[in-house]
């Protein structure tokens, strides 16, 4: 009897379900501080090379109207500026706009057209300036370039065109930022 008794505490233990929440995704967990930089593995277009675009918040501004904060944002590959941005912080939301507009391959416009709305939760749908954003992953534990995150969100773009409907994904996660888009993984941030 006094063997089976640590058996069966072994086996509540074991089969106890452990609750892991899915927690909302803050506008306070996202780190926007001149300064920040994130490294992402993208592909030149046409051609296949791979590089390494760096994309840096470099200087920020007040508008005259408004209470949202402009941020100048810079990629760069290998040293050389290839595109410029803004990032734009309000009370609610995180928008990233490229000054070329909208294009979808290495150095232009990384990120361009998203915004951000939080909290983000699981159940998340919204609508800005025609295009439609919807959570379709929360709470997700993965691996991106080699590196672990926990409480991933994965966001679906989709975007009316001439030439139809055009869907993109976005991961993102809680005091890191973008972890993916359109197949251009992180491989590296500093944070301020």
């Amino acid at each position: 009897m006094k063997k089976i008794i640590p058996l069966l505490l072994l086996v509540f233990f074991a089969c106890k379900k452990t609750d892991n929440p899915v927690v909302a995704i803050q506008l306070s967990d996202m780190r926007v501080k001149v300064g920040n930089s994130w490294s992402y593995v993208v592909t030149n277009y046409p051609a296949t090379e791979t590089d390494t675009a760096v994309y840096k918040l470099t200087g920020s501004f007040v508008p005259f109207v408004g209470n949202n904060v402009m941020f100048n944002t810079q990629t760069s590959i290998k040293g050389i500026a290839v595109d410029s941005g803004l990032l734009e912080l309000s009370d609610s939301s995180i928008s990233y706009v490229a000054y070329n507009g909208v294009q979808t391959y290495a150095g232009s416009g990384l990120f361009d057209g998203w915004q951000l709305m939080f909290p983000l939760s699981s159940t998340s749908s919204y609508t800005v300036n025609g295009a439609n954003f919807k959570v379709i992953a929360s709470g997700q534990n993965l691996t991106v370039a080699g590196n672990n995150y926990t409480n991933v969100y994965t966001l679906l773009r989709s975007s009316i065109t001439p030439n139809g409907t055009v869907y993109d994904t976005l991961l993102i996660a809680p005091h890191v930022g973008i972890l993916k888009w359109h197949g251009f993984p992180l491989v590296s941030y500093h944070l301020q």
